[in-house]
């Protein structure tokens, strides 16, 4: 087809190594769906982001992220012991392989807020508790959220309290001075005035680096919205970290594949080149194939996966059922890869006696020490064959498409 039988062989090893490393990718998505690699990795990082183990635990399982399964007494309002926070942090992570910034600010400011309760506003809840019954109760507790939430400011909370019986009114606005005095002091101006839980929680943050990480992120914040843009832009630098590392990880993990299905289907370069070269219906056959693939589009990877949303559950089906006609395709082109096992009749004591049968890389039998002499030689040219294909599968998919793409174009022109 390409009317030359070196280029034949060149795009018919092009293919191949390109149909290998389809392979691989898709045998790693299938491990990386079976183990749930990403879940857990992106635990890891979540883990060495946020330090402190109670804030982190609330994190993991917060009902906007449920990295872990969210149970109660691990929201973010709730008081949580250090045990119980690192028996949520150790529990094996959901299928949420990616965490979107807006998703991570929300939940880290609810959850740094939330400590503004506990401190802040408390002791407005227990004046409120203490000096009222029944729906004025229920009002005043609805008010006191509406301020902490910044829905409504102090001259509104001290306006409606004005309107209450005297002993609680009296108990109620000394108790709403104190707090006052306390915003004062976290508010440089007003225009931090719905900063002041987020404030107030930092304060009470109990690992040190991770408070002084957090005060530094946010000590400029003029306003909520500005807060969670720094909260998402921390989050985005390490996320990017943290996606190299994982793309480390991957790479170390298609080589190893790489280099098990290269033992297994028994794909040595060297083997199939000459095999290719010396026959010539098989090397068209390939070429032909390879060109078709070219026309279609059939091998072109996806370069630029959609991340899967929060929640999602990995297709691990899918997965299998590509790789299986991955390996029903390379099978379908009679490569001469793979393994037999026959004993070579009259023996390959002189293997010049009987060439095409002693010479057989494929067959074991010939590779075993007793059985032929030049069991060493071979060995040697196949391990050499075997880390060429490794090397070659190693390059990736896209590398290799991309190759057979400029060949077949400069055919074209």
């Amino acid at each position: 087809m390409f009317n030359s039988a070196i280029i034949e062989v060149i795009v018919g090893m092009i293919f191949i190594y390109s149909l290998l490393s389809i392979l691989v990718t898709q045998l790693n998505t299938l491990l990386t769906n079976l183990l749930n690699t990403r879940a857990k990795h992106l635990m890891d990082g979540i883990r060495q982001l946020i330090s402190d183990p109670v804030i982190q635990a609330k994190f993991l399982s917060h009902p906007l992220i449920q990295l872990v399964p969210p149970e109660r007494g691990s929201m973010p309002e709730d008081t949580l012991s250090a045990q119980s926070a690192q028996d949520v942090s150790s529990r094996q992570p959901l299928t949420v392989n990616y965490i979107p910034p807006t998703l991570f600010s929300q939940a880290m400011l609810d959850i740094i807020a939330a400590q503004a309760a506990r401190n802040l506003y408390k002791p407005l809840y227990d004046a409120a508790e203490r000096a009222l019954n029944g729906a004025d109760e229920a009002r005043a507790r609805e008010m006191i959220r509406r301020l902490q939430g910044s829905t409504l400011t102090l001259d509104e909370l001290r306006s409606y309290f004005e309107t209450l019986p005297a002993p609680a009114r009296q108990s109620l606005l000394i108790t709403l001075d104190r707090v006052q005095k306390a915003q004062a002091a976290l508010a440089t101006d007003d225009s931090q005035a719905k900063l002041i839980p987020l404030l107030e929680g930092i304060r009470h943050i109990q690992e040190p680096i991770f408070q002084k990480a957090m005060d530094t992120l946010l000590a400029t914040a003029r306003s909520v919205d500005e807060a969670a843009a720094k909260m998402e832009f921390w989050f985005n630098t390490r996320m990017d970290q943290l996606s190299e590392t994982y793309r480390r990880n991957i790479q170390y993990l298609s080589i190893v594949v790489g280099l098990l299905m290269v033992l297994t289907l028994n794909v040595d370069s060297l083997h199939v080149a000459r095999t290719l070269w010396d026959d010539p219906a098989l090397r068209a056959t390939i070429a032909a194939t390879a060109q078709a693939s070219i026309d279609n589009d059939s091998l072109q990877p996806d370069l630029n996966p959609t991340p899967a949303e929060p929640g999602a559950e990995p297709n691990t089906g899918a997965a299998f059922n590509e790789a299986r006609d991955s390996i029903d395709q390379l099978l379908t082109l009679r490569l001469p890869i793979g393994w037999e096992l026959a004993e070579v009749e009259g023996g390959c004591a002189d293997p010049s006696l009987n060439p095409t049968e002693c010479n057989n890389p494929r067959n074991l039998w010939n590779l075993l020490p007793a059985n032929n002499s030049s069991w060493l030689g071979m060995w040697v040219w196949k391990i050499v064959g075997y880390a060429i294909t490794v090397i070659a599968i190693a390059q990736g998919a896209p590398f290799w498409f991309e190759l057979l793409n400029r060949l077949a174009r400069g055919r074209s022109s």
